[in-house]
């Protein structure tokens, strides 16, 4: 016992620390509440608390009712007297109230989760808004927000509406145990000996039930991701045509059954140990039961009393039971809420400065990469190399290289969706840091070769390219224009207000080009110094690629543009091209002046040009 003792205390002492930290939680969670529906989470706290007294109020007026029928029985008088019939009239009005307080109380819990429920989601959407790219780039970063996304829109309300239940029943309580007090004291110590077992299951199981699913996190994504390439319409030709949906049928099952599995066997000893206290519990308020009884037999109690004691015995020692139980799914509920403040507490790394300076409009001496480097989080090595370039306002780059030299990754550096490690990237010799990121990115016009296909209609798929623009028919038109999609939208039943993709109804879904070129006009929307076209013409026809590029240089006339393509036809039209080889520049000219160099460009040049010839 002596040497058992001493390993005991630090993990007593542990899991103190753990439910204090937890439970400290609650201030903030009951202010995200608050923030949420202040008015409603008033009422519904009020309504509470009127509701948990009625229930006592009923108990006494019963008591006073059987007192009054004994004493009517012993005068022989056999008939409702003036104050019989007043406190049926008060029983029947209390329970009026109740049903009243408990209809009203069920509309204000509506109304106070649903609105819970949108400001919570709205506050997880920001705050994933806010984070870097490098955070969706990191498998630790999806379990948290996955976790976050499981917990955060129900389990803050389950705790505020808990506190709030957990307040009505002490109250309750309080009333029940004022009644009980004249009648022994010991009865009191009694209850509590007879539920406080119930504390230490109850916190036991809820701490074992959350890290079991806190340790499935990364095995249900993976179950949640076959679930979501079996009913997710990109992935059904590949499913049926390689025959993968039994073997992923196969996978999401055994996952699952894993899951039930250990729950069940959780559940199971939770069970057996909830048995053994509810026996105790039924040993208490018999003992209890049986001490009233005798004291009734002995005349020392009345007939009133004994229906008022037993009542309120076996009311309190359920209500005490509640509390402790409400205490441990508490702790449990805190824990859940932990994984939302996780997210909410994650701090982005690329942020704005408190006092930005203005972008410059227009540019004067243009954009310097001056000896940057950069290695993408978790990786050992640099994916760029002391990188050197100066371009200037309205010239156009080709970047040009092998997959994975460094070309997309200096453009993501440019639009600071991660920043530098080392060096400077300056515009008008002011370092990117220095704008905001809404500033900043406000002049950059940007299609990637992964653009977004919003299922949403035409008019907002090429709208967003300049928000503040997105009802302005006439300047989409013109960017569809510019992009050569006018055709492809003249086609759609609905023109412009067309719903593309087939996740809605009445959705038409585009091929490769066609979407591409809708990617395109949405570039073109905006009126940014800077364009970013990542592989613009990778799914587009010889054609079309053709008719794109006798309007370009008028499209980008005054823009600084930078393209990123593995067709030299578009990288010919750029004024100079930019070689990058494992994340260092390696060659800078014009068309001409790299193939008189003989060296990286002019082999990849001919090798492409073989294919043609």
């Amino acid at each position: 016992m002596r040497s058992t003792l001493p390993n005991l205390l630090p993990q007593l002492r542990r899991y103190y620390q753990e439910i204090l930290a937890l439970l400290g939680n609650t201030p903030r969670l009951i202010r995200l509440v608050w923030s949420a529906a202040p008015l409603w989470l008033t009422l519904s706290i009020l309504l509470t608390l009127v509701s948990s007294l009625v229930p006592v109020a009923q108990l006494y007026i019963s008591k006073l009712i059987v007192d009054q029928v004994v004493a009517i029985l012993a005068s022989e008088a056999a008939s409702f007297t003036p104050l019989l019939t007043l406190l049926v009239v008060a029983g029947f009005g209390l329970l009026l109230l109740r049903e009243v307080l408990s209809q009203l109380n069920t509309f204000v819990g509506r109304i106070l989760s649903d609105q819970f429920l949108l400001y919570a989601n709205v506050q997880l959407l920001q705050q994933a808004m806010r984070l870097d790219l490098a955070h969706y780039e990191s498998s630790e970063f999806h379990d948290v927000l996955n976790r976050a996304q499981q917990s955060g829109s129900n389990y803050p309300l389950r705790v505020v509406e808990l506190l709030s239940r957990l307040l009505g029943s002490i109250t309750r309580l309080l009333g029940l145990l004022t009644l009980l007090l004249r009648f022994s004291p010991g009865v009191i110590g009694l209850l509590l000996v007879s539920v406080l077992p119930t504390l230490w299951v109850g916190i036991r199981y809820s701490y074992r039930r959350f890290w079991m699913n806190r340790r499935q996190t990364p095995s249900r994504r993976l179950a949640d991701y076959f679930y979501q390439v079996l009913t997710d319409p990109k992935y059904v030709k590949e499913v049926r045509l390689f025959n993968l949906g039994e073997h992923m049928v196969e996978q999401y099952r055994i996952i699952r059954q894993e899951f039930n599995q250990e729950s069940r066997v959780l559940s199971q000893r939770q069970s057996l140990a909830q048995l053994s206290i509810e026996l105790l519990g039924g040993i208490g308020f018999y003992g209890a039961y049986g001490l009233v009884l005798w004291q009734s037999i002995r005349g020392l109690v009345t007939l009133g009393d004994l229906t008022l004691y037993t009542g309120a015995f076996q009311q309190a020692q359920g209500l005490i039971e509640s509390i402790l139980l409400s205490l441990a799914t508490l702790y449990e509920y805190n824990l859940y809420v932990s994984q939302y403040f996780e997210l909410l507490d994650i701090a982005p790394q690329v942020t704005s400065p408190a006092r930005p300076q203005v972008f410059p409009k227009p540019m004067a001496q243009g954009l310097q990469f001056q000896d940057v480097y950069f290695t993408y989080p978790g990786s050992e090595h640099p994916t760029l190399k002391g990188i050197n370039l100066t371009v200037a306002p309205g010239e156009c780059i080709a970047l040009v290289g092998l997959n994975g030299s460094g070309k997309t990754t200096l453009l993501k550096l440019l639009t600071r969706l991660y920043d530098i490690d080392r060096g400077q990237i300056v515009i008008d010799q002011i370092p990117l840091q220095k704008f905001s990121l809404g500033d900043l990115r406000s002049q950059i016009g940007i299609m990637f070769q992964d653009f977004a296909r919003y299922a949403l209609n035409v008019q907002d798929n090429i709208g967003f390219g300049n928000l503040p623009q997105r009802q302005n028919l006439e300047l989409v038109t013109q960017a569809a224009e510019g992009a050569g999609a006018t055709a492809v939208i003249e086609q759609l039943e609905e023109g412009y207000q067309t719903i593309l993709g087939k996740m809605f109804s009445g959705g038409v879904d585009l091929s490769g080009g066609q979407w591409q070129k809708i990617g395109l006009a949405r570039a073109f929307m905006t009126d940014a110094q800077i364009l970013i076209l990542d592989e613009p013409t990778a799914a587009v026809d010889a054609i079309a690629e053709h008719d794109l590029f006798q309007r370009f240089r008028q499209l980008t006339q005054g823009k600084m543009t930078f393209l990123v393509s593995h067709r030299f036809s578009t990288v010919r039209m750029a004024d100079r091209i930019v070689v990058l080889e494992q994340g260092k520049i390696t060659e800078v000219g014009t068309h001409d002046e790299l193939m008189a160099q003989r060296g990286r460009y002019a082999e990849m040049f001919e090798l492409q040009a073989e294919s043609y010839t």
